[in-house]
């Protein structure tokens, strides 16, 4: 049976984080984060309001299974920037920053900026 332990693995592992990095994003020791994985222990309120709001993860699917495991929401291009900073595991400005002019550019700049990118991993 899932249990709240077993779906802050999955938000973990979601994320490709080692137990240090996600650690990391909750402001929490790895040993801590070791314990919420443990089936059986209990999980504070603050701990689960923490996971929900770092990750955008849906409070009722933490808490019972239910639902979809993330919030469904209207997703602002800056969030949208920090999140794939945090997919990216990077809090680098100038990825974010590139990121958003990249969303600024019309289409036909945004195929030549593609193509630009492609030649570029292609010439490594």
């Amino acid at each position: 049976m899932e249990t709240i332990n077993s779906r802050i693995s999955l938000v973990r592992k979601q994320f490709k984080l080692t137990l240090s990095e996600f650690g990391a994003k909750l402001g929490r020791a790895v040993s801590t984060v070791s314990e919420y994985e443990k089936e059986g222990k209990g999980i504070t309120d603050r701990v689960i309001e923490d996971i929900c709001r770092e990750f955008y993860v849906n409070e009722d699917w933490l808490r019972t299974g239910e639902g979809e495991m993330f919030r469904a929401r209207n997703t602002t291009n800056e969030e949208l920037a920090l999140q794939v900073g945090k997919l990216l595991k990077t809090d680098d400005e100038f990825t974010k920053n590139l990121f958003l002019e990249y969303l600024k550019l019309p289409p036909e700049m945004k195929t030549l900026f593609e193509d630009f990118v492609h030649n570029l991993a292609k010439s490594k």
